[in-house]
């Protein structure tokens, strides 16, 4: 069912898309990711059309302080809780913010060498989610492998990603993860991979 951690890295070097998997045990949930540096407006849709999950952009905490995007604190959460900061869009060079090409020019402008809050608008429509600062080691979260992955492809460490539903809107998993990535053509791979090579 899955790829080696080569391939994987590999793929996303190529810009490419893999199915990323945490631990039965976890959330058994398997979410569609690709490097945020290579997002396309074509990517973008595909990612809300196939997989049809929340459109998520995880990276580290310190992204988020550079672009002064403050984290939402939780309630009722646990350890396992994402750490989501404030929706938002990049402040020129979009419409409205909802399209996947706005979206996607959202992810690239935040990514700019030397990126500030003046590149930022608050409220958006692009969803950031901040990496722990220990990794996977203080989390084993899809937002933490994503955004390993990209650092072990020697990217940016940064990622997009979309839980994947089946058509009736439930999570998918086990063969619907592998029936998913077969349609799309493209690789699974599991936290648990990252976590034995750490």
């Amino acid at each position: 069912m899955f790829c080696s951690l080569d391939e994987a890295l590999e793929d996303l070097r190529q810009g490419k898309f893999l199915v990323l998997v945490d631990a039965e045990d976890r959330e058994d949930e398997g979410d569609l990711i690709t490097a945020a540096q290579f997002i396309t407006a074509e990517k973008v849709n595909l990612m809300l059309a196939e997989a049809r999950g929340m459109f998520l952009f995880p990276a580290p905490e310190a992204l988020w302080r550079q672009l002064d995007i403050p984290l939402i604190q939780p309630r009722h959460g646990d350890a396992k809780t994402p750490r989501f900061g404030l929706p938002f869009d990049a402040r020129r060079g979009i419409s409205t913010g909802i399209s996947a090409a706005d979206r996607a020019y959202s992810v690239r402008a935040a990514l700019e060498p030397g990126a500030g809050p003046d590149d930022i608008a608050i409220p958006g429509h692009v969803l950031p989610l901040a990496a722990r600062d220990g990794g996977l080691a203080e989390r084993q979260g899809h937002t933490e492998g994503a955004v390993e992955l990209a650092r072990r492809a020697g990217l940016l460490p940064a990622a997009v990603m979309s839980e994947v539903l089946t058509p009736e809107g439930q999570m998918a998993r086990g063969a619907q993860l592998q029936a998913f990535a077969a349609h799309l053509g493209c690789r699974i791979v599991a936290i648990e991979q990252l976590l034995s090579t750490h």
